[in-house]
């Protein structure tokens, strides 16, 4: 994994930025009363607040974000995941999922309390600890030495280690639990 760099915005874009980043804060003020008066006054607006502002446009499901990246070589990952971090609902921001469980309707709520369930979106290989996939928790509570059903295969697999991902390191966790994001070592069957 390359360490991310980040450079200044060369000067012949600085002008393009300002504007583009002006017709953002315009679009997203659409969805958050406090921010439209701030960008009606002119006031300078803070990451915190703009990003606030942002999720909150996200979860009425009719303003998308997008991030540029590509998984050669992580370029923009950290960006994306930052942005799903940020941005997208957690699982308690959404009403209960339907899902089919033994040829049954069931709900999902998204609790710490029930069955585990989780759904893994990136699998990749990392040179020191092999494959990782990265998943996140919709219900439940993950420990390391459990085992999960793979619903998609029909296969239980074992998760020996998780671990939360930070940029370029790794530490080692006991659990994940609802809302949370982490990565697995050595699932076998796990595809995405």
């Amino acid at each position: 994994i390359e360490e991310e760099i980040e450079i200044e915005i060369p000067s012949e874009l600085k002008e393009i930025v300002e504007l583009k980043r002006q017709e953002l804060l315009e679009a997203v003020a659409n969805f958050d009363e406090d921010l439209m008066m701030l960008v009606l006054d002119g006031a300078e607006v803070d990451e915190e607040t703009f990003k606030k502002a942002i999720r909150k446009a996200t979860l009425t499901s009719e303003f998308f974000p997008a991030v540029c990246g590509t998984s050669f070589k992580n370029k923009g990952v950290k960006k994306m995941i930052d942005a799903v971090v940020d941005y997208l609902p957690s699982p308690i921001d959404i009403p209960a999922i339907k899902a089919e469980c033994e040829e049954k309707q069931v709900n999902v709520e998204s609790t710490d309390d029930g069955e585990f369930a989780a759904l893994a979106f990136k699998v990749m290989t990392d040179p020191y600890v092999g494959t990782l996939t990265f998943f996140r928790v919709y219900r439940g509570v993950l420990s390391k030495g459990t085992y999960v059903y793979n619903s998609t295969k029909g296969e239980k697999e074992r998760i020996g280690r998780i671990l939360q991902m930070h940029a370029n390191s790794r530490v080692e966790i006991d659990e994940c639990r609802a809302g949370d994001i982490a990565a697995a070592v050595g699932l076998k069957s796990t595809t995405t």
